[in-house]
């Protein structure tokens, strides 16, 4: 059993979902996986005092119109695409796909895709990434990192391509079940399968994840945030994933700074934090040292816990 399997048996035991090996692999039937642990998906957290967005499911083709109702019982979701939604989750032949027709600034659908666009890109770069380096992995060394904070996942898609065992921790069920779609067909594609298979999702709070962990004395290298950017001053409008995530996420906006604080009780070697490029260190943590590229930089915190 790979270290990144352990952590995943120690960490299923309080998360909602773990994936073992190959469970997302070729021919595996998406919603069957997702109705089968109907703990993977919990109702939203709606304390906070912004309104979280009214999301629903829709689908493309009359054929699927059964699957997509049974996912939204499973994600307690609006099954009726007439609904006046302002997220809507839509289920194709080929994908899951998420459109904001409540926010017409944000057009057009969005998925989770490892093998073309953006993330594709980054995963073709090479080796020449600045997160490689924050993170201190060694091509011919293993790194079991733990990102606590999925979203989109393109960062953990990076970290995998290069080698390393990404344990892939997110709490937002819709962001959960993208992600999870996404890693379903990045692994039957010859160019991503590989990477995919050492990508594994936790569905769950990062905070209870790493409770559990070291409760287990489970290893884990490195812990990687990437918490919400703080609000611009500027202008310039956010990236389109960065705008819709931070409509998911509202009311989920200020648990940072306890992130940070468990994942240096976590991490064996070091815990990275993804910040732009002039903003102040997360919670007034001075990094052992930084990582800088164009419009990020990433701050190093080194823990060296021992190993038990």
């Amino acid at each position: 059993m790979s270290r990144l399997q352990q952590a995943i048996a120690g960490a299923a035991r309080i998360a909602l979902v773990a994936l073992p090996p190959f469970m997302v692999c070729r021919n595996s039937d998406f919603l069957k996986q997702v109705s089968a642990t109907a703990e993977f998906f919990l109702s939203m957290d709606r304390s906070s005092s912004k309104t979280p967005p009214r999301i629903g499911i829709a689908w493309t083709d009359p054929s699927l119109e059964g699957k997509a109702r049974q996912l939204a019982r499973t994600l307690g979701l609006l099954p009726d695409p007439g609904q006046q939604c302002d997220v809507v989750l839509q289920l194709t032949p080929s994908r899951l796909e998420l459109s904001c027709p409540g926010h017409p600034s944000l057009n057009g659908p969005v998925a989770v895709d490892f093998v073309r666009g953006p993330a594709g890109y980054r995963r073709r770069r090479g080796g020449s990434e600045v997160l490689l380096r924050a993170l201190g992995h060694k091509a011919n060394r293993r790194t079991v990192v733990m990102d606590a904070t999925g979203g989109w996942g393109d960062d953990a898609l990076v970290m995998a391509a290069h080698g390393c065992e990404v344990l892939v921790v997110e709490r937002h069920p819709v962001l959960a079940a993208l992600l999870l779609d996404g890693i379903r067909r990045a692994s039957e594609h010859p160019a991503t399968g590989k990477i995919a298979g050492r990508m594994r999702l936790v569905r769950g709070d990062s905070l209870q994840v790493m409770d559990r962990l070291r409760a287990q004395g489970t290893v884990i290298d490195v812990v990687y945030l990437d918490p919400m950017f703080p609000e611009r001053s500027k202008s310039a409008k956010v990236k389109k994933k960065l705008q819709i995530l931070q409509l998911l996420l509202i009311g989920r906006e200020n648990d940072a700074d306890p992130l940070l604080d468990a994942a240096l009780r976590t991490a064996r070697k070091r815990v990275v934090v993804k910040r732009p490029a002039t903003a102040p260190p997360l919670g007034g943590a001075l990094p052992s040292h930084s990582f800088r590229g164009r419009t990020v930089r990433f701050d190093v915190y080194l823990t060296d816990i021992p190993s038990l």
